[in-house]
């Protein structure tokens, strides 16, 4: 049973990871081609799209959340299809009504052509956007990692073979490459309705039948819903401080580093997709060990790839000189990527599994107060943009270091001396790339080693677990 279930979730990572490689390779064309070809202030535009459209999920009040919640581990074909049927055209209609209002309240409240426009293209792109949630939200939760995949993964295709041979061409405004993004979206939203056609085909059941699980989705999922969205402000209110206390210049100069810090993320993102179904269908008193092997494995690898950050560094800065100066602050917030993976991967999985979502919100909302009382601080007061990223580390270990605490003492395991090993490798990391460039690498790559050594019993014990699973 034990090998079946390892097969299982190693064919479904194949699909995620296969799915995540080819998307972290198109992020990276668009990442690295885009802000090359066009100026600063158009790339901020684009940017501005980005980081708009990535809050819309706040609008389907944690439907979408609460079945996921509700029905993860459980298998597709026992679902009642009517059920979803129903919910899935009551989402689309309320999501109509919901922008319809946001898009004519921006034509009094948005003076700016460009920003009323970014606005106006938001609004489009996230019905489709909530739509196709619902869909993947679903497939996630039961397991069918390989649909999920290709709906992922063909927004990303469409995109990229149309907006870079654009860009490439010689266009170097914003507006079309919003465009593309939106018919994207929408063509995979096609993709994602023909892969659970019987349930947008199913029949629908009345309102009476539909509203209680309606209201148990959203009663379950609000809490949830509320937990990401603080877990994106806590970023999102840094950016939009430096959106409101500096020029679009800059707004695109902190984009471009945190787009290159979130580039790592997406290969990891691929596990946790398929984990919580996992998990879900896992004994609970063999989550501990398994929260240590995981987390061995992952934070291991992390700190790993964080020695390549010197010569990463120094390509970009040959490749966009433009951006010279913002990718500096990498320096910072290249470790995040070891935080946000932990919470993307383990902490928020295992949350998930265990139903805390309510302490998770707690932990968050936490968080999100000090980084509201940061950003304050180093716009306000201090008026530097350095200030200012340093802050999104500095919140973003802190909820980390929080929320694992507190899954600690659920699930019975100790995380105090990896907390502590953790924050010393960071700051070692952070000190060696700010001061001192090559030889910052060299004394980083020594302390790896020495963390390796310190960890070698960790790294023994899950290397014996993967060799037993197989």
């Amino acid at each position: 049973m034990a090998k079946k279930k390892f097969l299982d979730f190693t064919k479904n990572f194949s699909y995620t990871f296969i799915s995540n490689i080819l998307s972290l390779l198109i992020s990276v064309i668009i990442a690295f081609v885009i802000p090359k070809l066009i100026s600063v202030e158009q790339y901020g535009y684009y940017q501005l799209y980005i980081f708009y459209t990535s809050y819309v999920g706040v609008s389907y009040l944690g439907l979408c959340d609460g079945i996921y919640l509700r029905i993860g581990g459980r298998f597709y074909d026992k679902l009642d299809k009517s059920l979803y049927s129903t919910q899935f055209r009551l989402l689309g209609l309320f999501e109509i009504v919901v922008y319809v209002f946001i898009f004519c309240g921006s034509l009094f409240f948005m003076p700016d052509v460009n920003k009323h426009y970014v606005i106006a293209c938001v609004c489009i792109a996230a019905i489709g956007l909530c739509l196709r949630w619902f869909i993947t939200f679903i497939l996630q939760a039961t397991a069918r990692i390989k649909e999920y995949a290709i709906i992922v993964i063909s927004e990303r295709i469409i995109y990229v073979f149309t907006a870079v041979p654009l860009v490439l061409a010689g266009y170097r405004g914003f507006e079309l490459l919003v465009v593309i993004d939106v018919i994207a979206k929408y063509i995979s939203l096609l993709i994602a309705m023909f892969y659970c056609r019987d349930i947008i085909r199913a029949k629908t059941i009345t309102l009476r039948e539909v509203m209680p699980e309606i209201k148990e989705n959203i009663s379950v999922g609000f809490k949830f819903m509320l937990a990401q969205l603080c877990d994106m402000l806590i970023i999102g209110i840094v950016r939009f401080g430096v959106q409101n206390h500096w020029d679009i210049a800059t707004f695109s100069k902190v984009s471009v580093t945190l787009t290159v810090s979130n580039l790592i993320l997406t290969a990891i993102n691929a596990i946790s997709v398929v984990m919580y179904p996992t998990l879900r269908r896992t004994s609970e008193d063999k989550l501990p060990y398994l929260y240590r092997v995981i987390s061995m494995v992952l934070v291991g690898l992390a700190f790993g790839a964080l020695i390549m950050y010197y010569p990463v560094q120094q390509i970009l800065n040959a490749w966009l000189p433009q951006y010279k100066e913002s990718m500096r602050y990498a320096a910072i917030l290249f470790p995040i990527c070891i935080y946000q993976s932990k919470m993307s991967l383990l902490v928020n999985t295992y949350y998930k599994t265990l139903r805390l979502e309510n302490l998770l919100m707690k932990c968050n909302m936490v968080a999100l107060a000090l980084s509201a009382v940061c950003t304050a601080v180093a716009t306000l007061i201090l008026n530097s943009v350095t200030a200012a990223i340093f802050s999104i580390l500095v919140v973003l270990v802190f909820r980390c270091i929080l929320c694992e605490i507190m899954l600690a003492k659920h699930i019975s395991i100790t995380v105090k001396k990896d907390i502590i090993i953790e924050l010393v490798m960071t700051v070692i990391f952070i000190v060696c790339n700010w001061f001192w460039g090559l030889v910052g690498m060299i004394v980083y790559a020594g302390c790896y080693i020495l963390y390796l050594i310190i960890k070698r019993s960790d790294i023994a014990e899950t290397f014996n677990f993967i060799k037993d699973m197989r």
